[in-house]
């Protein structure tokens, strides 16, 4: 009996809410598309997908990489000669990121589309445009992950990264604020973040 209730229920919210579940799939096809399209086209250096990088001719390419159809990450120091002698981020690891967030609007991100930094530089020119930065810090971001509570999407694309990674994680809104209205930060927006990796700290 239970059962059958609990499947009536997911019917009739299945027949209530078709409309809205549509509307979030298009959004996210969207962003996908919209992403995918900055990387490939607008992007400096233009970017080519992480399987069509392992099959270039070309040495060393470029390339994104797309985590779980909800992030896309540019590691710009992949190639950075010892770089796997650095420390992998793994889960429970402890990270400290000197970062820039932004509203990802599909073209080259602007100092006007920033929602938060605790980077010197970007600070100082939001200062300049009339930022009030009394309550801005430029102090590390210490993220220990599977416990601090953060955007998941940022989350995702730290597994993997290595100790002094430059990061550009694109991210849709699933992997950001969802449905909700976040400080400057609109419903359902998709969401750049570009971090630096000070410094790795192992359990």
């Amino acid at each position: 009996m239970k059962r059958t209730i609990a499947y009536i229920t997911c019917l009739l919210a299945a027949c209530v809410f078709p409309a809205a579940c549509e509307d979030n799939d298009d959004a996210l096809t969207s962003q996908r598309q919209r992403i995918v399209s900055y990387l490939t086209s607008s992007h400096v250096p233009q970017l080519v997908s992480e399987e069509d990088a392992e099959t270039s001719l070309e040495p060393n390419p470029p390339f994104y990489e797309q985590i779980d159809q909800q992030v896309y990450r540019y590691i710009s120091t992949y190639y950075d000669a010892g770089r796997g002698n650095r420390t992998l981020v793994e889960s429970g690891d402890e990270v400290q990121l000197t970062y820039t967030a932004y509203i990802f609007t599909g073209s080259v991100p602007r100092t006007s589309s920033v929602y938060m930094t605790n980077d010197a530089t970007v600070l100082a020119a939001l200062v300049e445009q009339g930022l009030n930065a009394e309550y801005w810090s430029t102090d590390p971001l210490t993220v220990k992950l599977g416990r601090t509570d953060i955007i998941k999407g940022v989350e995702m694309s730290l597994l993997g990264c290595r100790e002094g990674d430059n990061v550009e994680a694109y991210m849709t809104f699933e992997a950001a604020y969802g449905s909700s209205e976040v400080g400057i930060v609109p419903v359902e927006s998709a969401v750049l973040w570009v971090y630096t990796i000070e410094k790795v700290l192992k359990d």
